[in-house]
C-alpha cells in the first residue's frame, strides 16, 4: 500500500472517529485577540515597556508596534496551505515553503516542518480542519493559524505580471486617526507673557490633539511552481504628537518581492534583522516567553521589512536589496542617511552631542531645538548560507555621525553610562548559525564592536571595542516537550546602534546569563511554560554598582477544557540587585524582590458574547523592609455581531478595571481593547478605577469606524502626573477616533 493511500485511510478514519463537523468546528480567532496575546507575551519579557510606562498615556509604539504592522499585512495577505506543495526542485520550494511560515513568529521550526510535511502527503487539504491531525499544532496554534492562513485551490502559476499590472489590481488602505482629550494638561495652559519669556520651555507649541494618517497599498502574484510571491507593497504615514506643531513627521517606502534573483528591494523607511540580534535588529525584542526562547519558534533574522508605523526612531531610512546568488545563499546589502535628533553638548569646546534622542516628541522650544541636529550615515550588508538545516550568517554593519557622540557620565548616579556609545564611527561584525536535526535545534551568534571614540575621564581610547555572544539549544523529547537552554556573555565595552537581543538590559551590553526553560503539555487541554533566568551584571549598571546579580523564574499554566473556555495561570518571581544606603554616604548591593501572580479566565457565551477576567497580585520585598503591595481586578465584555453581508462586522467593547498599589514601584498593568495598528496599554498605581468603551462598525463594505472612549478615576489624589503632563484633576477622559478606506 502506497504512502499517500495509507494518509488517504488515516483521514478517513479520523473523520469518523471525530465527526466531520469537528474538523471544522475550530472557531477563527480574532485580530484584537491575537494582539492582546502577542502584546502580553512582549510585555511580560521587556520590562522597560512596564518600568517606563506612564500613567498619563495609555498606547505603546515603537518596536512592538513595528511587530504588529508586520503581522497585520501578513494578516491581509493569508497563505493558502495547498500552495506549500513541492512539485519539482525540491529544495528550493521547500526552502521557500518554509519561509513564508516563518514569517509567523509563534510557530516553531518543528511546526513549521510537520505543517509542510502534512501539506505533501495530503495534498491537496480540504479545510483548516485538518490541521488538528497534526500532532505538533496545539489548539491555541490552530486559533491564531486561521488568522493567517486558509486552504483553497492551488494557485494556478501564472505569467508574471509586470509592474504596472500588479499596480493596477493592487488593494489600498487609508486610515486616519484622531485622540482628543477632555481634560487640559498643565503645557496648554494660557500663561503669562512675562512668565512665557522668561521659561520658553514651560508650554508647547502645538495643540493637545493627536492626528495621524497612513496609507498602504499592496499587490501580490502567487507562482506555485517556485513558491514565491512577485509582491509591491508601498505606504507613507505622517503623524501628529499631542504638542506638536502639523504634521511634525512624514514617513514612506516602496518595496518589491520576487522578481528574479532580486528576492527584495526597499526604498525609503525600512527595519532589518539578522542573527539573533546582536548587531542588527530594530523589527523586535526576544522574550522568554511564548514569543521567544520557550517557544522554539526561529530566533534567526528575518531580513529587510518596511518601516510601516508611526515610530520615528530606530529606523533606517535609503536603500536595501536582498540578492539571490544561487539556490542556498543570498546577500543583503544596504545604505541609509537621515537626521537625528540628539542633545548638543553645551560645555565642549568642539562641536558634540552628549546622547541621542529617540522618543520623537518636539513639542516645547527645547526639544524642537534638538530635532535632526546631527546626520546619520549607515551602511552594511549580510551574506546567509542554507543547506540541509545548516544556516550560516555574516553580518557587518558600519555607522557615521556627523558630530561626535560622547554621553556625560561625572557623576556617582551616572558612571553606568561611561560605556554608553562614544565617538563618531561605529561598527560592528558577526558570525551567527543554526542548525537543526530532528530533535535539537542549535543557534548563536558572535559578534565584534568597534568605535574611534576616547573616554577623557578614564583615559581610554577606544571605550566600544568588545564582544558578545548568545548560544541557545532546544531539545524536543517528544511532540508535547521541549527543553531549551539560553548562555549569553555581553562584554560592557560591547556596544552598538541598531542592536537588540535577548536580556535582562535593554540592548546587548554589560550582562552574562544562563536560562533554562521547558514547555510541555502533560495532559489533554493543558500547556505549561516555565524557565529560570541567573544574570550578572559585569559593571556598573543603573542603580547598581558593579557585580549586581538576579535571577528571575517564571511559571504559566493555560487549562482549555473545551473551545469556549481558557484559564490561565501566571507567575513570576524577579530578584535583583540595587544599591541600598547603609550609612550618610555608603551604599551596598541588596535584593529587591518582586513577586507578580495573574489568573485569567476567557468565556465565549456564544457566538456573539465573550467575556475576560483577570485578577492581579503585586508584591515587593526591599532590604529596607518598606515592602509593597498591589492588585487589580478587571472585567472585558464584547459582543460581536454581523450587521450584513455586505457592510460586515459590528463590535462593542467593555472594559472595567479596579485597581490599589501601595506605590508607583508595584504599578500593574492590563492590556485594553485598542484601534487598528495600536496596542493599547494601562499602568495605573495608586487607588481607582478604569472604565474602556469600545465601538467599532463597517459603515459600509469599504468603510469602517473605530470609536473609543476611556476614563481614569483615582481616590488618592487630586492631580494627575508631572511637569508640563500635570492634568490638575483626579480623573481623565479621552475619545480616540478612527476612519478605515479599504479600495
Amino acid at each position: 500500500m502506497s504512502s499517500n493511500a495509507r494518509n488517504s485511510i488515516l483521514i478517513f478514519l479520523s473523520l469518523l472517529l471525530f465527526g466531520s463537523r469537528h474538523l471544522h468546528a475550530q472557531i477563527p480567532m480574532e485580530w484584537d485577540d491575537f494582539t492582546r496575546e502577542i502584546y502580553e507575551e512582549y510585555i511580560e519579557s521587556n520590562d522597560e515597556l512596564v518600568e517606563n510606562a506612564d500613567e498619563t498615556s495609555s498606547e505603546e509604539d515603537g518596536i512592538s508596534d513595528v511587530l504588529l504592522n508586520e503581522l497585520y499585512t501578513l494578516h491581509l495577505s493569508p497563505i493558502n496551505l495547498n500552495d506549500l506543495r513541492v512539485v519539482k526542485d525540491a529544495e528550493e520550494q521547500m526552502i521557500n515553503a518554509k519561509e513564508r511560515l516563518r514569517q509567523l513568529p509563534f510557530l516553531s521550526e518543528r511546526q513549521i516542518e510537520a505543517i509542510v510535511y502534512y501539506v505533501n502527503n495530503n495534498y491537496p487539504m480540504q479545510s483548516l480542519g485538518e490541521l488538528m491531525l497534526i500532532r505538533e499544532i496545539d489548539y491555541v496554534t490552530r486559533s491564531r493559524l486561521t488568522l493567517f492562513c486558509y486552504v483553497g485551490e492551488p494557485t494556478v502559476k501564472n505569467d508574471n505580471k509586470s509592474i504596472w499590472k500588479l499596480l493596477r489590481y493592487a488593494n489600498h488602505e487609508v486610515i486616519v486617526r484622531t485622540d482628543i482629550p477632555f481634560y487640559t494638561k498643565e503645557g496648554y495652559l494660557d500663561k503669562p507673557k512675562s512668565v512665557i519669556d522668561a521659561s520658553p520651555n514651560k508650554i508647547y507649541q502645538g495643540n493637545n490633539n493627536y492626528h495621524s494618517l497612513r496609507y498602504q497599498l499592496r499587490s501580490m502574484q502567487q507562482k506555485q511552481a517556485s513558491g514565491i510571491n512577485r509582491q509591491i507593497i508601498a505606504g507613507c504615514s505622517m503623524e501628529k504628537d499631542a504638542g506638536e506643531e502639523p504634521f511634525d513627521y512624514l514617513s514612506g517606502y516602496v518595496m518589491m518581492k520576487g522578481l528574479g534573483r532580486i528576492r527584495s528591494f526597499i526604498i525609503g523607511d525600512f527595519k532589518l534583522n539578522y542573527g539573533l540580534g546582536l548587531m542588527v535588529n530594530n523589527s523586535m525584542n526576544l522574550g522568554k516567553n511564548t514569543t521567544g526562547v520557550l517557544s522554539n519558534a526561529p530566533l534567526s533574522g528575518r531580513g529587510i521589512r518596511p518601516h510601516a508605523s508611526t515610530s520615528e526612531s530606530n529606523h533606517f531610512r535609503g536603500i536595501a536589496i536582498n540578492y539571490s546568488l544561487s539556490k542556498s545563499t543570498h546577500f543583503t546589502a544596504f545604505v541609509s542617511y537621515q537626521d537625528i535628533d540628539a542633545t548638543r553638548n553645551q560645555n565642549a569646546s568642539t562641536s558634540s552631542v552628549t546622547s541621542l534622542k529617540t522618543d520623537g516628541l518636539h513639542r516645547t522650544l527645547l526639544e524642537k531645538s534638538k530635532k535632526g541636529i546631527i546626520q546619520e550615515l549607515s551602511g552594511g550588508g549580510n551574506l546567509c548560507y542554507y543547506h540541509r538545516g545548516l544556516l550560516i550568517e555574516l553580518t557587518g554593519i558600519a555607522t557615521h555621525f556627523s558630530m561626535p557622540l560622547y554621553p556625560k557620565y561625572n557623576t556617582p548616579s551616572t558612571l553606568y553610562r561611561q560605556f554608553n556609545l562614544q565617538g563618531d564611527n561605529l561598527g560592528a561584525i558577526g558570525l551567527s548559525y543554526q542548525y537543526r536535526t530532528k530533535r535539537w535545534n542549535l543557534q548563536g551568534e558572535y559578534a565584534f564592536s568597534f568605535t574611534n571614540g576616547t573616554d577623557s575621564i578614564n583615559n581610554v581610547e577606544n571605550p566600544n571595542n568588545g564582544f558578545a555572544c548568545i548560544n541557545n539549544v532546544r531539545y524536543h523529547v517528544d511532540n508535547y516537550t521541549s527543553l531549551s537552554a539560553l548562555v549569553r556573555y555581553y562584554d560592557a565595552k560591547y556596544a552598538t546602534r541598531y542592536g537588540h537581543s535577548f536580556g535582562e538590559n535593554s540592548r546587548p551590553q554589560n550582562e552574562v546569563g544562563f536560562l533554562v526553560g521547558i514547555t510541555t503539555e502533560p495532559w489533554t487541554h493543558i500547556h505549561v511554560e516555565a524557565y529560570i533566568d541567573c544574570f550578572k551584571f559585569i559593571e556598573r549598571s543603573y542603580h547598581a554598582a558593579a557585580g549586581a546579580k538576579g535571577i528571575d523564574g517564571q511559571i504559566k499554566m493555560a487549562y482549555t477544557p473545551s473551545e469556549r473556555t481558557t484559564w490561565q495561570l501566571r507567575y513570576r518571581v524577579k530578584s535583583k540587585e540595587q544599591d541600598c544606603k547603609i550609612g550618610n554616604d555608603q551604599t551596598d548591593l541588596f535584593y529587591s524582590t518582586r513577586h507578580d501572580l495573574r489568573l485569567q479566565w476567557n468565556y465565549k457565551l456564544n457566538n456573539h458574547l465573550t467575556t475576560r477576567t483577570i485578577g492581579s497580585f503585586i508584591y515587593r520585598w526591599n532590604a529596607d523592609s518598606n515592602n509593597e503591595a498591589g492588585y487589580l481586578l478587571s472585567q472585558h465584555i464584547r459582543h460581536e455581531q454581523m450587521v450584513n453581508h455586505q457592510r460586515g462586522r459590528q463590535r462593542i467593547d467593555f472594559m472595567f478595571t479596579y485597581f490599589h498599589t501601595d506605590s508607583y514601584a508595584t504599578k500593574v498593568y492590563t492590556t485594553t481593547p485598542s484601534l487598528l495598528y495600536t496596542l493599547g496599554m494601562n499602568a495605573l498605581y495608586g487607588h481607582g478605577i478604569n472604565a474602556i468603551a469600545l465601538f467599532s462598525r463597517s459603515l459600509s463594505s469599504k468603510i469602517s469606524a473605530i470609536c473609543k472612549f476611556s476614563i481614569t478615576k483615582y481616590f488618592d489624589r487630586s492631580s494627575i502626573g508631572t511637569g508640563l503632563e500635570l492634568i490638575h484633576s483626579s480623573h481623565r477622559e479621552d475619545v480616540q477616533l478612527q476612519l478605515r478606506w479599504k479600495i
